[in-house]
């Protein structure tokens, strides 16, 4: 395992498409990263083979819009739409990537969603995709892959539907522990000096640990020219968590470990009761703060 008090090195960054608005945004997030960090895109689209299989069925219809009439769905008629979907999905990427100036490849794999996901990242040092949505409008499948990218030990980045304000500014939750120490230097290095800055949330039961807490980011921080401001949260309270979210809008939260939330909060319900974008990083074996 790598040394926690060190940044992530991220060099390729997978994306996970579709050809969703929710997924187009998630391009432009990863674009805008890649960009900073000097690193290359790797597109991957996911042909659903349970869609596939639903297609093979006798009774399976399709739903014209917008006139609503419903005609017999096919197999042959389901690759194409999804042929179709995957080449608007690379277009997108390209392009996009072409303007920031951004190395990128694409590719098709037919298989079960997450799985092939999971799988891919394994080739990348961060994961991007989208928190809810995936072909044919299915929230349900994406939500589901989000959950599981998110508990399992893959650096993740989790964008929502409304995408990555460029305006967005850093928001680290720091507990003083070695997970979120890697996780302020990660956010530092992704932050420009002299622009934005840095949200650091101290997670302390009381003034006295805050105070600690803050020289300790001073002094991670220090010669770097970031600006940094400081907001105390109860790590017992989750209220008080999202409450301090909601005051940095627009933000993009940063989490060193997946142990940071689990004592008050869970991730599930994180991804469930806030909108910014999620950057986890780590696996969650660090040892707690004391």
């Amino acid at each position: 395992m790598s040394d926690p008090d060190r940044t992530l090195t991220i060099r390729r960054i997978l994306v996970a498409l579709d050809a969703s608005s929710h997924s187009l945004a998630v391009v432009e997030a990863a674009v805008e990263l890649a960009a900073r960090l000097e690193a290359e895109l790797l597109g991957l689209f996911v042909e659903d083979i349970e869609l596939l299989r639903l297609a093979d069925s006798p009774y399976a219809r399709e739903l014209l819009y917008p006139s609503a009439k419903e005609v017999p769905l096919s197999r042959a008629s389901m690759e194409a739409k999804l042929r179709a979907q995957s080449e608007q999905a690379r277009k997108a990427l390209v392009a996009s990537a072409e303007r920031s100036q951004v190395r990128c490849s694409f590719r098709i794999v037919r298989g079960e969603v997450t799985s092939e996901i999971l799988a891919a990242a394994s080739e990348a040092d961060l994961l991007a995709l989208g928190r809810i949505g995936w072909s044919f409008g299915s929230q349900v499948r994406m939500g589901s892959t989000a959950l599981e990218v998110a508990t399992s030990a893959i650096p993740v980045l989790l964008v929502s539907e409304q995408g990555v304000p460029p305006d967005a500014r850093l928001v680290v939750h720091y507990d003083g522990s070695a997970a979120a120490r890697r996780g302020l230097l990660t956010a530092a290095q992704l932050t420009r000096p002299g622009k934005g800055g840095i949200t650091v949330l101290l997670a302390a039961a009381n003034r006295q640990r805050a105070s600690m807490m803050q020289d300790e980011v001073n002094a991670l921080l220090e010669g770097k020219g970031i600006a940094v401001r400081y907001r105390e949260i109860d790590p017992q309270d989750e209220m008080s968590l999202f409450r301090a979210l909601k005051a940095e809008k627009p933000g993009i939260l940063v989490l060193g470990g997946r142990e940071s939330l689990r004592k008050s909060q869970s991730i599930e319900v994180l991804l469930r009761e806030i909108e910014m974008p999620l950057l986890l990083l780590g696996d969650g074996s660090e040892p707690e703060a004391e």
